[in-house]
């Protein structure tokens, strides 16, 4: 009956998510804590298949947009799916918003996640049905296999999947990250553990469990986890954003970034009109 809906835990997460963007953490714990006590979510088993049909509005779920290929109309439909699809045979996609180098890069040898979110050139499809070709149009040629699909009825923009808004395991990072800067690293390892133990499964020779306990280390540990555990899914930049590092990174990856002006989008000139004077443009536009 709550399928697609906002439910408490939903809200709570939320919440949650909302204070720590704030820095307060007594709150963003208090909230996440209140999702993970209530028992109702748990983290998929899978990582790689939590992204597939069969991992939508399952355990791990909190909030989904819910998207729907019909035969008829694409009145349930997203075009999510096609923008960031396999660009060309066999799937059709446009092929934007491509894992970058440094992404690759960051992941930690053997993890796991990283094959399960980024689609190569050479690489068989997910369900088989395919090899991903070379489009010699492209530079880097990598694609987003979150966001990937199974062939389904109309055309590419008749896109089915879910899109993912909030995740228990955002919620236990949130926690984990909330503890450590209330100097809590007990608490904080534990909920960043249990991440990094789904994600591994079976396998015992990658992603160890982290034991130190310094919280600037812990700290910037944690904001790498949340890169990696969240990758692709519209959440890195408003991290850089909140945690100061968005100049930084930018820069590093040689982006022409201004602090102070692109920290902010622009408001539209529309919005600020409708508004009769009492909204004005952010800095530096």
């Amino acid at each position: 009956i709550d399928l697609g809906r906002v439910t408490k835990g939903s809200a709570a997460g939320l919440l949650a998510k909302v204070f720590l963007t704030q820095g307060d953490f007594t709150n963003a714990a208090k909230w996440a804590k209140e999702v993970i006590d209530s028992k109702e979510y748990s983290l998929f088993p899978d990582y790689a298949r939590l992204f597939r049909k069969e991992g939508e509005n399952g355990v791990e779920s909190l909030f989904e947009i819910q998207a729907t290929a019909l035969e008829a109309s694409y009145a349930g439909a997203t075009v999510y799916n096609m923008v960031q699809g396999v660009r060309g045979s066999p799937n059709l996609g446009w092929g934007f918003n491509n894992p970058s180098d440094d992404l690759v890069r960051s992941y930690e040898p053997g993890d796991p996640r990283r094959d399960a979110t980024v689609l190569y050139v050479g690489e068989v499809l997910p369900d088989g049905s395919g090899v991903i070709e070379d489009n010699p149009s492209m530079e880097n040629e990598r694609y987003n296999q979150k966001a990937w699909v199974e062939s389904h009825p109309g055309l590419q923009d008749n896109g089915p999947g879910n899109i993912r808004i909030l995740r228990y395991a955002d919620v236990l990072l949130i926690a984990a990250e909330a503890y450590n800067e209330l100097n809590n690293p007990t608490e904080a390892l534990k909920y960043l553990n249990k991440v990094r133990q789904r994600a591994r499964g079976t396998r015992t020779t990658v992603l160890p469990d982290v034991v130190f306990s310094d919280k600037l280390t812990l700290r910037e540990r944690i904001w790498k986890e949340r890169r990696i555990e969240l990758a692709m899914e519209q959440q890195r930049w408003f991290d850089l954003v909140r945690t100061g590092q968005a100049e930084k990174v930018m820069k590093n990856v040689g982006k022409n970034f201004i602090k102070g002006k692109h920290d902010l989008f622009p408001i539209p000139q529309t919005e600020i009109d409708l508004s009769e004077g009492k909204m004005t443009q952010n800095p530096g536009y």
